[in-house]
């Protein structure tokens, strides 16, 4: 029977079902299905509402509550309220912090740039400082160099070598007393003069330039850095030229040494004329570099400095023996220039004065130079209308410098003499001992090398 059944089913297509087609009874139509994609929808809603359903499911028992529904929803609507106010809080909060970082990265950006900019400004300023360090230090180093070139010329060395003394190669190489000495070539000298006159003249006629009260050779071994200055009677008897109203030369005489100053014009020619007579008294060495003074340049390099101490050596005018003082304004010209004129030697005891302020003048100043090297330069400005000097601003320079590191203080000699008597109302005179002045000279000019 069964068989029969298929056997039915088999020849009555028609009345197959078709699996993909759905039939709605009720308005008697048909739907083709793709079951494959209603296959893969349901499980992916099943998947997503599971929970959802069984949530639903187990409600269904519960009776509903319509006033709670409401009083629920209302309380919903007031905390989706609530909680809309806290986020657009939050969302504010949140912007505001916003801008207060961006404001900050601003800042610090701002902050950048400014440092950037400090960091330019003084990477350039360094450069701007460095280069004048190099230009200064060039400039610095010419002068130095040109200096040191003028102040040791002794290209034309001729040394007038005493008779009875053995020389060479005019006078370079000396042989005194068993012993050989050649002429020291890094040796500078400079002749300082004191004039007599409270302003040094312009133009003066020959003979009334004034006279070189005070004369000091200041000799620099620039290699050693050892100073000595030779203290030079102004009283000595030498040869001086003469000059004429017109400046021309006259003749050669004896007279004081102080005097060939008053032959020029009262600055140059007269200072260049007393540098020769010195140069003839000491065998003709070379004197390279002078400086003089009048009277009024004492107070302004005294009180430059900050004043000097001294301590007198004997009484007189307002000064007391052993009775130390700082010497300030006109006190530094009273102490250096006063002389008792009624003693025949009293200018050895006005030396005496003049010696121990110039030691205390140096140890002063050079302090001064190793702290600040304008130093020397402005004491060389202020006294420009008070001095007449060949010495340049490269010389200056290089005994500024010099000076300030190698000084280790002054070593101060006097030439070997005596006064002899002369008739009233005559000059002075000083006579030197010709074998002591020769032996001074080796000892400041050359070097024994046997």
């Amino acid at each position: 029977m069964s068989k029969q059944t298929n056997d039915n089913n088999i020849s009555d297509n028609s009345n197959i079902a078709n699996p993909n087609v759905i039939k709605d009874t009720r308005n008697n139509l048909e739907f083709d299905v793709d079951w494959e994609t209603v296959e893969k929808n349901y499980k992916y809603d099943s998947h997503q509402h599971r929970h959802h359903r069984h949530h639903s499911s187990s409600n269904l028992d519960k009776p509903t509550d319509f006033n709670n529904n409401s009083s629920t929803n209302v309380d919903k609507s007031e905390n989706f309220d609530a909680n809309a106010s806290t986020n657009k809080q939050k969302h504010n909060k949140l912007k505001k912090d916003v801008q207060t970082n961006t404001h900050k990265h601003n800042n610090v950006k701002d902050d950048d740039q400014n440092l950037k900019k400090k960091h330019k400004k003084l990477k350039i300023f360094l450069i701007i400082l460095l280069s004048l360090l190099i230009i200064i230090a060039i400039v610095f180093g010419v002068l130095n160099y040109i200096g040191r070139k003028k102040l040791l010329n002794y290209r034309n060395l001729h040394v007038n070598v005493p008779s009875g003394i053995q020389y060479e190669d005019d006078g370079r190489i000396v042989y005194y007393n068993g012993h050989t000495y050649e002429f020291n070539d890094n040796i500078a000298s400079i002749l300082f003069m004191g004039i007599d006159n409270r302003k040094l003249k312009d133009n003066a006629v020959s003979g009334t330039g004034g006279q070189a009260d005070a004369l000091y050779l200041f000799t620099y071994d620039t290699k050693s850095g050892h100073i000595k200055v030779l203290s030079l009677n102004r009283d000595i008897m030498t040869d001086i030229s003469r000059y004429d109203e017109g400046g021309n030369y006259v003749d050669t005489a004896t007279a004081q040494l102080c005097l060939a100053y008053a032959y020029g014009d009262g600055k140059q020619t007269s200072a260049e004329n007393q540098v020769t007579a010195t140069e003839r008294l000491l065998y003709n060495i070379p004197i390279n570099a002078y400086y003089a003074i009048d009277l009024d340049a004492i107070k302004i390099l005294n009180d430059d400095v900050g004043g000097v101490t001294v301590t007198p050596g004997y009484t007189f005018e307002s000064f007391t023996k052993g009775q130390t003082v700082t010497l300030k304004g006109d006190m530094a010209e009273a102490f250096v220039r006063h002389r008792d004129t009624s003693l025949l030697d009293d200018n050895l005891r006005r030396m005496d004065c003049q010696k121990q302020y110039l030691t205390a003048f140096a140890g002063s100043i050079v302090p001064a130079i190793r702290k600040d090297f304008h130093v020397s330069l402005d004491l060389y400005k202020d006294t420009t209308t008070n001095t007449v000097t060949n010495i340049s601003a490269p010389i200056l320079t290089y005994l500024g410098w010099s000076l300030a590191t190698n000084y280790t203080g002054l070593n101060i000699q006097s030439t070997s003499g005596k006064y002899v008597d002369s008739p009233k109302d005559s000059s002075a005179e000083y006579k030197i001992s010709k074998k002591k002045l020769f032996e001074t000279v080796l000892d400041f000019y050359y070097k024994q090398i046997d």
